[in-house]
């Protein structure tokens, strides 16, 4: 049986299943039938033993936790023990509701207004506050919260939802990966899981089929996990993590060489990421910045958009931190795939063809004036460079440009510094812009080629459709020609070009995109000794001789075919 999901994490793992058993469902209104005083001795019974536990955590030596889950534990250990949490859940209590009732309501309460503030740091402390809840409600209730840090064997976590303590209490030794009905990208426990080591996936459906104890195949790096394997099954799984742990050894000795060719030629590789979460990994992978920092985590997962001060500053920490590097900052895409729930997006037939990334920044000009203040007064503190997503027709840049304009003169009648000299870019993800590429460079200063979205948009496959998986390919000949329409274009104006997308770290594209002129790579940071190990093996001319050879090539097929031939000479 396969469960498909979308990777959070990168890895491979097998293990068996530890399947959480659901919290059960609290509404808030029910009421206690005890008397108050007895009540209130339960509840300071079961938070004294809850806070006893996590500080014998804490204290444990043998425990090997690192700062992030020592973090998390302090954190909630602050929580269970504050005389304000303690006294609402009370007062509560009084008003005639269940121990378990009074907690979910005071705990709601709480989230609702850290939801509500425009504080980055005290809008990550939600989850801490509804772990928190649920470990007190267990209790309350005598049921036993899941334990990850006495185990035995190697396990695969599956649930609904992962709290982020439960991994930061549990034996990282044993915990080799995550399987989480919901949850995404961006959530704290995948944050958490990426410090640890753990591969992980979220939107798994059908999990609850998956019984307790049963083996697993984890493959976070395709998108799927494997159970109720027969015998022939589980030794293949076995060998495919071997040989992914062998790689990942391999790589190790590529995390601090440079990018450069087989004949020397120095090529930038930049980071793509999607938080602040992962910047150390962008730092011991020896990268040269960040190539795309998507915004879009600032927007998702609330009830209330990102302010300008919340935003300013976690684009001033990641900048600071990534000194003196540069980091390339996009501007929000949300729309899509990326629900934003205080936008109140709406429903489309397409929305991938419809209301999205500049265009909603267009129409709601108060988010993104918001925005592009928040970048520039970021740009002070280090290298910024930002760009627009989307752009599709001249008139979206012009727009977008003369907003830009508005923004600055708004921050030099006020008195408040910017870089005047940050560069401006756009995302090329269109055909529409890549055809027109040498007219849209003269107006900006440097392109980022999407390749995801220009190989979508270009064949009309939705790649997450997965009977059109087959026919989602960047190596079709369109892709190609567009893609290097582009980089000419930026090469005939002395401007710079890279490339982000699942292409630009696939092994079997680098020498093409090089033989095209591309000099400037935006990856994952997992994937960036593998495109290191990869530049290597080639020199620029033979590079181009290889575009040449396959350039009047008509399919996607013909053109791996030779591709493969190269491949298997080296």
């Amino acid at each position: 049986m396969i469960q498909k999901g979308i990777v959070a994490v990168s890895g491979k793992a097998i293990g068996k299943a530890f399947v959480l058993c659901g919290i059960p469902q609290i509404t808030g209104e029910e009421k206690s039938r005890c008397e108050k005083d007895v009540v209130v001795q339960h509840i300071r019974k079961v938070i004294d033993s809850l806070a006893e536990i996590m500080e014998k955590k804490l204290c444990n030596s043998r425990m090997n936790i690192n700062d992030m889950q020592k973090e998390i534990i302090e954190m909630q250990r602050t929580i269970l023990t504050d005389k304000i949490f303690y006294d609402n859940i009370i007062c509560e209590v009084m008003k005639g509701y269940s121990p378990e009732a009074a907690v979910y309501r005071c705990v709601e309460e709480q989230c609702k207004m850290l939801e509500a503030l425009d504080d980055p740091y005290l809008a990550e402390r939600v989850g801490d506050f509804r772990d928190v809840g649920e470990r007190l409600i267990c209790g309350l209730l005598g049921i036993e919260y899941p334990d990850l840090s006495n185990l035995d064997e190697e396990v695969i976590v599956i649930g609904e939802n992962v709290p982020p303590s439960l991994l930061a209490d549990g034996d990282s030794s044993k915990i080799c990966g995550l399987l989480m009905e919901k949850g995404s990208k961006t959530a704290h426990v995948c944050i958490l899981a990426a410090n640890m080591g753990i591969p992980v996936l979220v939107g798994c459906k059908g999990l609850k089929e998956i019984e307790n104890r049963e083996v697993v195949f984890l493959n976070a790096v395709e998108g799927y996990a494997k159970c109720a394997m027969s015998g022939e099954e589980l030794i293949q799984a076995q060998q495919n993590v071997r040989e992914y742990q062998k790689k990942v050894e391999e790589l190790q000795i590529y995390k601090k060489r440079p990018a450069v060719t087989k004949d020397g030629k120095k090529i930038e590789l930049h980071a793509n990421i999607m938080d602040t979460g992962h910047l150390d990994q962008v730092i011991e992978n020896g990268l040269d910045g960040i190539g795309l920092f998507r915004t879009e985590f600032l927007y998702m997962n609330r009830n209330t958009l990102p302010g300008e001060m919340e935003q300013y500053t976690v684009y001033k920490n990641v900048v600071m931190k990534m000194a003196p590097h540069v980091v390339t900052i996009r501007t929000m895409d949300i729309g899509g795939d990326k629900e934003v729930e205080a936008l109140e997006l709406p429903q489309e037939q397409n929305p991938f063809l419809g209301y999205r990334a500049i265009r909603i920044c267009l129409d709601r000009t108060d988010l993104f004036k918001t925005q592009l203040r928040a970048i520039l007064r970021a740009s002070i503190h280090g290298k910024i460079q930002m760009m627009f997503p989307m752009i599709s027709s001249m008139e979206e840049l012009d727009r977008a440009l003369g907003i830009l304009e508005s923004v600055k003169e708004e921050l030099n009648k006020e008195g408040v510094a910017y870089d005047i000299n940050m560069p401006i870019g756009i995302m090329v993800e269109v055909p529409s812009t890549a055809v027109m590429a040498d007219a849209f460079i003269k107006k900006v200063d440097f392109f980022s080629i999407g390749s995801n979205d220009l190989t979508g948009y270009t064949i009309a496959v939705d790649r997450q459709n997965e009977k059109m998986e087959k026919l989602y390919d960047y190596f079709h000949p369109s892709v190609l020609k567009l893609i290097e329409i582009t980089i000419k274009a930026c090469k005939n104006e002395g401007k710079s070009c890279s490339l982000c997308g699942e292409m630009a770290a696939d092994p079997m594209a680098v020498p093409v995109l090089i033989g095209m002129g591309l000099r400037k790579f935006s990856v994952n940071s997992a994937a960036a000794s593998r495109v290191k190990k990869e530049l290597e093996k080639w020199d620029v001319d033979m590079a181009e001789k290889l575009v040449f050879q396959i350039k009047n090539l008509d399919s996607a097929v013909k053109i791996k075919d030779v591709l493969r031939r190269y491949k298997e000479v080296d």
